[in-house]
């Protein structure tokens, strides 16, 4: 049985079908330490995971190595190197770095290349199933995971990412864990004012939308529906949140972070009056100064929104926008 030392670099992951945290433009609670007690990873480690090491470090290839063929019929999982970070819980948001290896070659197949803010996946039960096996780690954490490429993966990503694998073929992957964000803004509960829409939220933070039956405000007004304690929204900052937008006295939201790929996109925090990526003026205007584990309300006229032609897909040009943001972190840039 031979050693396979192969890292070969065959392509980055690919950012629709995985879910990848990337800026954001919409033109187009701490844990403590980490106790096994008080969480179970719903792996465990077993024979094959412990055959592999990777000893590279933390912000660059994970260099591993293992004997070639491993060959698995259940996923096999295992905390490498623990990290002091935050704690990973069901409901949150991983920002992960992902490398993976064919099991019986040693080659490795697809990586997130440690060069950028890596994935970032809900901890819940999804295909790719990176959220699951990162539950329970801390930020700072390495884990290895041995199974098959269904398990992990799922037929519809390894089509997806063109991988050379079947569902039953074996894969190694390395899961750096970067950060950890709360899944909804966790801050206390505020009095919203009266004539703005009512937000009532789904048991996961998703917010939904009643309108007061009056006409659309004429100028720019906000309200922060639930306060945080975290650190405060600075002009420049690339705040990580989810976001849901409607016309006003619209049914259905034209954008909604919730649904559409499940994690909080990244924004730049500025007027894009000032930056070419920041946010309309209004919006801007808005989210400066308020808190991380905050929930704001925005009700958004044209004049302070989006320049004409730059609408987002199917907003109606010069309409009364309204959004709902869940400030759930500061990304370091």
């Amino acid at each position: 049985m031979s050693v396979s030392k192969k890292r070969v670099f065959v392509r980055k992951l690919a950012v629709a079908a995985l879910s990848a945290g990337v800026l954001v433009v919409l033109s187009g609670c701490a844990n403590g330490p980490f106790d096994v007690a008080a969480c179970t990873p719903l792996y465990s480690s077993g024979s094959n995971s412990a055959l592999v090491s990777a000893d590279g470090d933390l912000s660059s290839d994970p260099e591993a190595e293992f004997p070639t063929p491993l060959i698995a019929d259940a996923i096999e999982s295992e905390t490498v190197a623990v990290g002091d970070g935050e704690q990973l819980d069901s409901g949150d948001i991983a920002a992960i770095q992902i490398t993976i290896y064919n099991a019986k070659t040693g080659e490795q197949l697809i990586s997130t290349g440690h060069d950028n803010a890596g994935l970032r996946v809900p901890v819940t039960e999804r295909a790719p199933h990176f959220g699951e096996i990162a539950e329970c780690s801390t930020a700072g954490s390495r884990i290895v995971t041995v199974g098959t490429a269904g398990q992990i993966l799922g037929a519809e990503n390894i089509a997806q990412n063109q991988l050379p694998l079947t569902e039953d073929d074996t894969i190694v992957m390395v899961s750096d864990v970067q950060s950890r964000y709360p899944g909804k803004a966790n801050g206390a509960n505020q009095v919203a004012p009266a004539g703005l829409p009512a937000v009532v939220l789904a048991p996961n933070g998703q917010p939904g939308f009643t309108f007061p039956g009056t006409d659309a405000p004429t100028e720019l007004e906000f309200a922060t529906l639930k306060l945080g304690s975290g650190r405060t929204l600075a002009e420049g900052d690339l705040a990580v949140m989810h976001v849901s937008g409607i016309e006003w006295d619209a049914d259905t939201t034209f954008t909604n972070s919730w649904e559409e790929a499940g994690v909080p996109g990244s924004f730049l925090v500025a007027s894009s009056e000032k930056s070419e990526s920041g946010l309309p003026p209004g919006l801007a205007e808005a989210l400066i100064g308020q808190t991380v584990g905050s929930q704001v309300l925005v009700v958004l006229p044209a004049d302070v929104g989006f320049a004409p032609g730059t609408e987002p897909e199917g907003v109606t040009s010069g309409s009364t926008l309204v959004f709902v943001f869940d400030i759930l972190g500061i990304e370091e840039q």
